[in-house]
């Protein structure tokens, strides 16, 4: 992955958990449109980043992330019932 594609990246993630942690933090203040902006930089960078990486690695550990928190969801609506 090139350098400025990698800083880039690194970048954009700060400034989205930036507005993430300040929207928790307060919750009564609206920073929808801040997220929405930051969450489309995010998404850009990743997708040129995505380019110099193995694709079928990235889908793999996405399927085992979802598998994952399927079982996690069913095992705490089941844990609850």
């Amino acid at each position: 992955m090139e350098q400025r594609t990698l800083l880039k990246l690194v970048e954009e993630l700060n400034e989205l958990a930036t507005v993430l942690l300040q929207q928790h933090n307060k919750p009564h203040k609206n920073l929808q449109n801040e997220i929405e902006e930051e969450m489309g930089d995010v998404l850009m960078w990743i997708k040129k980043a995505k380019k110099s990486l193995n694709k079928k690695a990235i889908k793999r550990r996405i399927e085992w992330k979802k598998t994952k928190l399927q079982l996690k969801e069913k095992f705490n609506s089941d844990w609850e019932a």
